[in-house]
């Protein structure tokens, strides 16, 4: 679904503040995510919303720090879902399992993600910006010392960590792309055969399970 095709929320003057800068940063989300950072305009994030340009200032002071808002509040949200996969009670192997199943799931939820990271990496020299890189390292950080645990208790052959989640990463990137920006019945229904198939990859690679 296009971002021309979301019909705006009806003109709002009451709501709360806090209401406020969600709907901002839902609407400027799928705004970034289809058009990218320079063609996209404060004044049609505020008409997705039903507010005026002014109030969208008023909540972010420019375009860069909505931007910014937007990418924190995606990677912070699957921070979550990752670090409560790889938090929970499961076996090592479940657990990594379970936090392939996290990163899908939110990845398939909101493909926004993906667009406005891939962006962000074809934009890069050398590099993702620090903004950017400060949301990822954490992440990053905890699935490699899960697949570092196993391989230092037997739980998982030697593999390298980076390769392991770059691989799984770069496996459901068309998948995820080629998603509607906005979930739809038929997405979920793709993205959980899917799933079962990239958990059966992960498997195969940490020599816990069989590809057939």
């Amino acid at each position: 679904m296009s971002v021309s095709s979301v019909a705006p929320l009806p003109r709002r003057t009451t709501l709360k503040a806090d209401e406020t800068r969600e709907l901002i940063l839902g609407a400027a989300e799928l705004r970034f995510a289809a058009t990218g950072f320079y063609p996209t305009r404060l004044e049609d994030i505020a008409e997705d919303v039903g507010i005026t340009r002014t109030a969208v200032i008023y909540h972010f002071q420019d375009k860069e720090t909505l931007y910014n808002a937007v990418l924190e509040r995606l990677f912070a949200q699957l921070n979550d879902r990752i670090s409560a996969a790889l938090d929970s009670s499961l076996d090592l192997p479940a657990r990594v399992e379970a936090a392939v199943e996290a990163w899908l799931d939110f990845a398939g939820a909101r493909p926004t993600l993906m667009r406005l990271f891939m962006r962000e990496v074809a934009g890069s020299e050398g590099g993702l910006r620090p903004e950017v890189q400060q949301f990822v390292d954490p992440m990053f950080a905890r699935l490699i010392g899960t697949l570092d645990e196993g391989r230092r208790s037997n739980a998982f052959r030697a593999i390298d960590p980076v390769q392991f989640w770059s691989i799984l990463a770069g496996a459901s990137m068309f998948f995820i792309m080629d998603a509607p920006l906005l979930a739809n019945s038929e997405t979920v229904a793709r993205l959980d055969t899917y799933k079962q198939e990239l958990k059966r990859v992960a498997r195969h690679m940490l020599g816990t399970g069989e590809m057939a």
